[in-house]
């Protein structure tokens, strides 16, 4: 499937001509190959591409948006023709007209290198990968369910605007998931699920096999060594970059959404507890919290350098030293609040609209070392895997599943908790920070928003940190 470039500025000049002010067509095509090994047996294994042209307008103050897989020019004109119309409809009802800010636009062609490229790799090759990845699993028995997902999607991008923007994009992603689950008759049963990828080629999981070694462990250390806590308590918890990233994303990753903030997502992702008028000027977090949402990260998997309205991506600080400092804007929303937009305008396929996403969001480094703060926590928790996390609408009040946990004591790891919950709010979480340590690390993962919804490939991340005072429960079983 392919568009010349010329047919994508006449559909732009086609629109301007039916009274738009602005105009802006995308030409995306994702190439996916995909393997599903169960238990050490091939279940799946296929590839498809899909992609086509969308189109999005702003006539009398609205939006309009259309798309099309056929890429002949009559089918490309005729999504043009609808969406210059759905804009008018729309503009005869609503008050709040839209208006663009005056950003910088790029004009760009880049691509990220793929040192082993997948689809030079045999499907015989990918098929003994993962199987010999199982192989590794099994050494411990008990591990009655493994489901091992390989995923590779390339996209290929053309984005031109009315104003100015030109890019072309070539981004291959790789993704690998895990689902393990291990049953013992006297000590019960325990699920973790592991990812892996980033942007590149098959390199990207060069340290995959060492990595599951781990988890098959601590699944053994799990069932055979973990107890529960006698009692629930208030201690201190020391958590490992792994929850550092699941806690960016929940707690202040998609707050910090203007559109969410603005009232967008109410009745289809939920709310925000962030105000407008908190940039600036709230304080999160104790200082030692600052957490960036960053896309240009390279040979991440939200990695991208302009985004979908043409804007050059560079690091968002949302919170820096406990401050909320930035949100994650498009140009529309920017503009309401008198700015401009910080390049977080995402779409995941084709006929998906852009609007403000996270990208690779992480907790910043600091100054100690990881085992200093376990060494200087008098008693207390470390968490160094989760099992599942929950969070209400407005992102305020979390609960969340530890997996492997230890129980600390003078600055000791006495012995392994079994299934650990801690339950905190947003303010209080980020707010007794009293360590941050500077063992960076990242974990691959897909963001739900929007409607129709929109998945798009992020990285969650940071670092060991201690947080004070914090409500832990003991195992429910």
């Amino acid at each position: 499937m392919e568009v010349s470039e010329d047919v994508l500025l006449k559909a732009v000049d086609l629109a301007l001509g039916m009274g738009s002010s602005y105009a802006e067509t995308r030409f995306q095509v994702d190439s996916v190959r995909f393997i599903h090994v169960r238990n050490g047996a091939l279940q799946s294994i296929g590839n498809y591409s899909y992609g086509g042209v969308s189109v999005r307008v702003l006539v009398d103050g609205m939006w309009g948006f259309a798309a099309t897989s056929d890429t002949s020019w009559d089918s490309i004109k005729d999504a043009v023709s609808r969406a210059v119309t759905y804009a008018r409809a729309v503009a005869r009802i609503r008050r709040r007209k839209i208006r663009l800010g005056h950003e910088r636009l790029a004009r760009v062609s880049y691509s990220v290198n793929e040192g082993i490229k997948v689809e030079d790799l045999s499907d015989d090759y990918l098929v003994k990968y993962l199987t010999g990845l199982d192989s590794r699993i099994k050494v411990e028995p008990r591990v009655r369910v493994r489901n091992l997902f390989l995923n590779v999607k390339i996209t290929d991008k053309v984005l031109i605007t009315s104003d100015g923007a030109y890019v072309r994009s070539r981004v291959p992603r790789i993704y690998l998931f895990g689902s393990l689950i291990a049953y013992d008759p006297q000590k019960g049963s325990a699920q973790r699920n592991v990812e892996f990828g980033g942007s590149g080629g098959f390199e990207i999981l060069g340290n995959v096999e060492q990595e599951l070694d781990r988890e098959v462990s601590a699944i053994r250390d799990v069932l055979d060594k973990a107890k529960p806590l006698p009692h629930d308590d208030v201690m201190d918890v020391v958590f490992s970059p792994e929850l550092a990233g699941i806690f960016v994303h929940e707690s202040v990753g998609h707050p910090s959404e203007l559109d969410r903030i603005m009232g967008r997502e109410g009745a289809e992702a939920g709310e925000s507890y962030m105000r407008v008028d908190y940039l600036g000027s709230y304080k999160l977090g104790s200082d030692l919290v600052t957490i960036i949402d960053d896309p240009t990260i390279p040979n991440s998997y939200g990695y991208y350098l302009v985004d979908e309205e043409g804007v050059p991506a560079r690091p968002r600080y949302l919170i820096r030293n406990g401050y909320v400092n930035e949100f994650l804007m498009n140009r529309e929303y920017a503009s309401y609040i008198g700015l401009t937009s910080n390049a977080a305008a995402r779409a995941s396929e084709f006929d998906k609209e852009p609007i403000p996403r996270m990208a690779n969001t992480y907790l910043a480094p600091g100054d100690w070392k990881p085992e200093e703060i376990v060494r200087e926590t008098r008693k207390g928790l470390f968490i160094a895997s989760y099992t599942e996390w929950n969070i209400d609408d407005r992102r305020w009040f979390g609960r969340y599943g530890g997996f492997e946990a230890y129980y600390i004591e003078n600055g000791d790891l006495k012995y392994m908790v079994r299934d650990p919950f801690i339950e905190v709010d947003t303010k209080t979480l980020w707010s007794n920070v009293d360590a941050v340590a500077n063992d960076l690390r990242f974990f691959p993962g897909t963001c739900g928003k929007g409607n129709p919804e929109q998945g798009v490939p992020v990285f969650l991340g940071g670092v060991t940190f201690r947080v004070s005072g914090v409500r832990v429960l003991k195992s429910p079983t």
